[in-house]
Formats: C-alpha cells, structure tokens, sequence
C-alpha cells in the first residue's frame, strides 16, 4: 500500500505507482520515451536552458475546476519548500535555476513562469537534454491548491487502511483511453489478478537489492539499476591506483554471479558506452587487507558478499585478505560509508536506481563533488567530461563522451560493477498486458499511464 497519495511526498515505489494514477505531469513516461500529458506539446532554446511548455486546452481537475500553468508553478514551489519531507524534491527539480539556494533554505527566486494559463516557461541551472523525463515523476505534478482533487486518469473513491478504491477520472484529458471503471488496492494477495514487483527503491537513489530470489512460478524482470562494489580512495590502502587496480583485476576474475555491466544491457546506448576491456594487471601483486561493508537487509549485496567469503582461497592466492563488516540497513551503511567513509572502512557495496534514460545518471555519482562518491576519487578531466555531455543533446554524441567517461572508470577504477538487479511479477491465468516500464516504475499496459 502506499505510505502517501501527496506526489511531492512519495518517497517508496508503492506511493510513486499510485500518484502516477491520480496525478497527470507535463509528460508521462512509455516504452518509447517521455510523451505529452498535461502538456500538448514543448520546445527547447538556448542551447537545452530554457524549456517551454504548452498545455492542452480545457484541462480540468476531477472536481472540474481548471489546470492551468501556475498550478504547476505554485505545486513545483510547494515541492522545494517541503525540503526533505519531499525526497525527490533535490533530484528532480534542483535542476531548476535557483532551486538549489532554494532547498538550502537561502531563499530566491526559482525560474519557473507561468507565462499564461497554458504555458509554462523553465530555466534550467545548466542544460540537460532529459527534462522531459523529470518532468514525467509525480514530484513535478500539480497538486490543488484547495481541497482534494485529481488531475491523473483515477481519482480516490475509498481509503481505508489496508484497502484504496481508484475510479476512473472522467475529466482527464485522455479519460478514454482508461479501460477500467475501478482499481482495488489491498495489501492481501488472496484473489488478486496480479502481485506487482515490490522489492525496490524508487529511482534516482542510492539502491538495495530487497527483492530476493525468484519465486516459483513468477516472472522475472530486468531492472534499470547496477550494484556497485565501491573502492574508497582516500585513507585506505587502495588509496594507492596501482592497488587498487590490482584489487579491481583479482576482483573480476572471481564468479560474484550474473556477469554485471556499469550501464544495465536494457539503458539505450549501453552496448555503446560500456566498456568490454578485461581489467589489466600491469603491476606484481600487492599485498592487500581490505574490510568489506554492505547492508544486511541488501539481499543482492548479501549474494556477492557470500560469493567473496566463498573464494577466500582464491584471494589469499592473489594476496587479499578480506574482512567482512555487515551492517543491518541501508541508513546503518550510508552513515558509515560517507562520504567520507568511517575509518577501516575500504570496500562498500551499494548500488544505484537510474531516474533517466541515459548513462549519464550513474556517472554522475563519480564527480569530485558528487555527494554519493563513496570512492572519494577525484579526477577533474572527468568533471570536465560530464559538464560537456550533460550539455549534449544528440544521443549518439552524448555516447560516444560517456564511452570516454566510462573508459576513465575502468582505468581509474573507482568501483567496478557486480550486479545488475531484477525483480519479479506473477499474474493469474487468463491476465493479459502487464508490462515493464524502462525507469523502474510498474505499468498494467491499458489501465495505468505510468
């Protein structure tokens, strides 16, 4: 059930499926990429800074008052002022000019206007060619200002705990196209048409495995995300790059299980920019004892660390000595592995949950000032990379730049990757038209939009 039916609030997966129901965005996310909602159309100037949206005419809320462009202004405010009660309030909409010094509680303006009722102007801190996907995310929909009203193809029509009746929107723009007449929510699966993926974090942090092993009869899905096996570089012996490559080489040629990628095989361009170079030893083995930290309620991270205690032999062979530090949550492993990471404290796994449809949304955790580079590894051309492909529009140009960011990883090796997640679905016989979104979220291919 979700925690919250408030989009700016939604912080866990069930909450975020649900507003996608009940609140409609300038765009929404298909198979094929971000497509209009809200907005009927938009347009990009100034080099990927300022985009411009055009709402569809006539929009109206469920209780028929109209939607216009200041509604998302005012909601997008809302959204920044919530300041940590809205999670996704940094990562989605801090792009905006202003909303950063806004978030830090300096005040300021945020450069978003609505222009008339049915545009709505957004000026970006700098370019990036995926706004149409952020603005897609329950955190970028309006939200009334009085009263409890909907914008998306359901509205509320019973909330008690355990159990939230959804009736179709009749005033949503694309009410037609909504198939069902009611969608019952219940935390029982007796009787239910399907049991939906449940076990992931929503996208755009940092990610754990709590899905478990594939049930009998289920189905299995490939993920948007990647388990990392995070190097920490500074107060640490594989501060050394010499030592840490070799750990990086000894590392690889160990059986952690599915072979793992840094951009997951489903990312478009990842076949492109991942990189498929073995690691190269070009020094005499080092004698290394490193401490080896991971979430237990992480039960992929718990996989490849059984998997590391299995091959202890194996690495003594190569002169590594592992110690392993489990921790029992996520919050417990982010509070000691930093950045900066707590002393004794050398190896850290941890993966990522990708929020956009490009490679670029891992890389980003590697910068100097990235505040998820558990590694603490520092290499300013790479900075300089990623400035000049956030900037790059064009698909296969902004690939060939991440082929060179990830090629920078691989012989740096800050992390390396050991995991790419699934998670699984079952459906009762005769159930048809269940699909996997490409940004994590669930889709029922005809009832809902996400």
């Amino acid at each position: 059930m979700p925690r919250t039916l408030d989009p700016a609030r939604v912080g866990d997966l069930p909450s975020m499926n649900v507003a996608h129901e009940l609140y409609a965005g300038l765009t929404r996310f298909t198979p094929d990429g971000p497509k209009p909602d809200l907005a009927s159309s938009w347009s990009v100037t100034q080099g990927g800074r300022v985009w411009i949206f055009r709402l569809r005419k006539n929009l109206r809320w469920s209780d028929d008052r109209p939607i216009t462009a200041d509604d998302f202004r005012r909601s997008w405010l809302r959204a920044l002022r919530l300041g940590s009660q809205a999670p996704l309030a940094g990562p989605d909409l801090g792009i905006l000019r202003g909303a950063r010094s806004y978030l830090g509680g300096n005040g300021g303006d945020i450069d978003v206007e609505a222009v008339d009722d049915r545009t709505l102007r957004v000026t970006l801190q700098h370019p990036v060619p995926w706004f149409d996907e952020l603005a897609a995310y329950p955190i970028a929909a309006p939200v009334p200002a009085n009263g409890r009203a909907f914008s998306g193809p359901f509205r509320v029509a019973v909330r008690h705990p355990g159990r939230l009746v959804l009736e179709r929107n009749f005033n949503y723009w694309n009410a037609r196209a909504v198939k069902p007449r009611r969608l019952v929510l219940t935390t029982s699966t007796q009787g239910a048409d399907a049991v939906l993926p449940h076990g992931l974090s929503p996208p755009g942090v940092p990610w754990i495995d709590t899905a478990g092993r594939t049930p009998t009869g289920s189905i299995e899905l490939p993920t948007l995300t990647t388990g990392l096996l995070w190097f920490v570089t500074r107060g640490t012996p594989l501060a050394d790059p010499k030592a840490r490559l070799y750990a990086a080489w000894a590392l690889t040629h160990l059986d952690l299980g599915s072979p793992a990628s840094l951009i997951p095989p489903e990312m478009p361009g990842a076949a492109y920019v991942n990189s498929h170079r073995p690691v190269q030893l070009e020094s005499t083995p080092i004698p290394l004892q490193l401490n080896v930290s991971w979430a237990r309620e992480d039960l992929g991270a718990s996989r490849v660390a059984e998997r590391l205690q299995q091959s202890t032999a194996e690495l003594r062979a190569s002169q590594i000595r592992l110690r392993f530090r489990p921790v029992a949550t996520r919050r417990a492993l982010l509070a000691l592995a930093g950045p900066p990471a707590r002393p004794g404290v050398d190896i850290v796994l941890l993966g990522w949950s990708f929020k956009v449809l490009d490679a670029y949304n891992v890389l980003d955790l590697f910068p100097c000032g990235s505040a998820f580079n558990i590694a603490r590894w520092c290499d300013p051309r790479y900075d300089a990379l990623m400035r000049k492909a956030v900037r790059t529009r064009d698909d296969q140009a902004r690939w060939r730049i991440e082929r060179q960011l990830v090629e920078k990883l691989h012989d740096a090796a800050p992390a390396i990757p050991v995991s790419n997640g699934s998670d699984y679905f079952s459906l009762r016989p005769g159930v048809r038209g269940f699909a996997w979104s490409p940004v994590g979220l669930y889709e029922l291919m005809g009832m809902t939009r996400s």
